[in-house]
């Protein structure tokens, strides 16, 4: 994204709180043997409360909201 105003600018920092929000919560929230489901409940529920809607879902039909890795990698799949 291309930020070319004010506003773009105001709107970046809007959603990067949201997101820092949800990251907290989720971290806050993690317990040993829960599943990445359990997980991203959590998180989609803050992005819920704000009105915000998860990218991966709108750019790449992702079934979650978020995408969760239980290791180490960076690199995702979707089926």
């Amino acid at each position: 994204m291309s930020i070319e105003s004010q506003t773009d600018f105001d709107g970046i920092r809007r959603v990067g709180r949201v997101v820092a929000e949800a990251l907290r919560a989720m971290e806050r929230e993690t317990q040993p043997g829960m599943t990445t489901a359990e997980l991203d409940e959590i998180g989609a529920t803050v992005l819920k409360r704000y009105g915000a809607r998860s990218a991966p879902q709108i750019v790449y039909g992702c079934p979650t909201a978020n995408l969760i890795s239980v290791n180490d990698e960076i690199v995702h799949g979707l089926r």
